[in-house]
C-alpha cells in the first residue's frame, strides 16, 4: 500500500504562513489603535489641564498676552485632538480589516486541515481494509490447506 499523501500540503503550508502573518498584522493594528487612543487621551488631558488653569483664574485680571497664549494653546490642542481622533478611527478601521483578513485565512486553513483529516481517515480505512483482506486470504488458504490435508488423509 502506498503511503499517505495530501496533494494540497504545499497550499496548506502557505496558508498557515499567511495566517501567521495575518495574526502579526492584527497585533500590529491593535498596538496602533492603543497608541492612537493614548495620544488622543493625552491631548485631552492636556486640554483639561489648560482649561482648569483658566477656570482657576476666573475673576482675576489676566494680561492680554497670557490670554492669547492660553487661547492659542487650547485652539492648537483642539485641532490636535480632532486629528488624533481621526487617527484612532483610521487605526480602528485597519484593525477591523486585519481581523477580517485573519478570519478569512484561518477559515481557509481550517478547511484545508479538515480536508486533509478526511483524506487521512479514508486512507487509513483503506489500509486497514487491505490488511484485513490479506489476513482473510491467508486464513482462507490455511483453512483450504488444512481441509485438503484432512481430505487427503481420509
Amino acid at each position: 500500500m502506498k503511503r499517505f499523501e495530501f496533494h494540497l500540503d504545499g497550499l496548506l503550508r502557505v496558508k498557515k504562513q499567511l495566517e501567521h502573518m495575518a495574526e502579526l498584522e492584527q497585533q500590529k493594528a491593535q498596538q496602533a489603535v492603543a497608541d492612537a487612543r493614548a495620544r488622543a487621551d493625552e491631548l485631552k488631558r492636556r486640554l483639561m489641564s489648560a482649561s482648569d488653569s483658566l477656570v482657576a483664574r476666573v475673576g482675576q485680571a489676566v494680561d492680554a498676552s497670557r490670554w492669547v497664549t492660553a487661547y492659542e494653546l487650547t485652539d492648537r490642542l483642539g485641532k490636535q485632538i480632532v486629528a488624533a481622533e481621526t487617527d484612532v478611527q483610521s487605526a480602528e478601521k485597519k484593525l477591523t480589516d486585519a481581523r477580517n483578513e485573519r478570519v478569512q485565512v484561518a477559515t481557509e486553513v481550517e478547511a484545508l486541515r479538515t480536508l486533509r483529516q478526511q483524506q487521512w481517515d479514508k486512507w487509513r480505512q483503506e489500509v486497514e481494509q487491505a490488511g484485513q483482506e490479506q489476513l482473510d486470504e491467508v486464513g482462507l488458504r490455511r483453512w483450504m490447506a488444512a481441509r485438503a490435508t484432512l481430505s487427503g488423509a481420509a
